[in-house]
């Protein structure tokens, strides 16, 4: 964990589908701004499709290697269909991620280092994927048992075989734990959720505060 300025503190929070980071990120981002912060939410997935725009070079580069079937009428890329290509075939992944990551992680480092907000929350799926080329002082995994996911992700219009073949292959949540800083474990009734966001909030309120001294009582 990177001692944070007493001015400002990046948030990074990363997870497996399904595991409840965007909730908790959003819960997070409230919290703050609720309490006289000035707090932004980066959102990582939606920043990415913003790269697919037509005609741009990472449109045209999908497009090559993906073929033409992954664009809608409109001449949008198909986020289902490219989806269902990339998580069933873990090259066609990995060639996915090369292709729009440098993009994608020189946006969000933009994005990160900007003096805007003094707060800046990252909802991101790669984050420990990524590792220190994300520019954030603090690294939260939410975690979550396996069939959460899977029924989190069945209530979104996932068949639970689609969640399945995606969490195979993402990173592990052991793995995701060697690099985190807090875990918050998914995996109870939504007030004892709400109640361990609350328990971040203070210590993460205390980190803008203090740096690293954090005091628990």
């Amino acid at each position: 964990m990177t001692p944070p300025s007493t001015k400002f503190l990046r948030i990074g929070i990363g997870g497996q589908i399904g595991a409840g980071k965007t909730m908790i990120a959003k819960k997070l981002l409230k919290l703050f701004n609720q309490n006289g912060y000035s707090a932004e939410l980066i959102d990582a997935d939606q920043i990415a499709w913003q790269l697919y725009e037509p005609q741009s070079k990472i449109y045209q580069k999908l497009i090559r290697h993906f073929g033409k079937d992954i664009i809608t009428t409109s001449g949008q890329i198909d986020r289902k269909k490219l989806a269902h290509i990339v998580f069933n075939d873990k090259k066609q992944l990995d060639l996915l991620n090369r292709i729009i990551q440098p993009a994608l992680i020189n946006s969000l480092r933009k994005r990160l280092t900007d003096k805007k907000t003094p707060i800046k929350i990252l909802d991101a799926a790669l984050l420990f994927y990524w590792g220190k080329k994300i520019p954030v002082d603090v690294r939260i995994l939410v975690s979550a048992p396996r069939q959460a996911k899977i029924t989190r992700m069945k209530k979104r219009g996932y068949p639970p075989s689609v969640t399945k073949s995606r969490l195979q292959n993402q990173l592990s949540e052991k793995e995701m734990a060697k690099t985190a800083d807090f875990i918050i474990h998914n995996n109870q009734t939504p007030q004892a959720l709400n109640y361990k966001i609350k328990l971040m909030y203070q210590i993460l309120k205390d980190l803008m505060a203090y740096g690293s001294k954090i005091s628990i009582i």
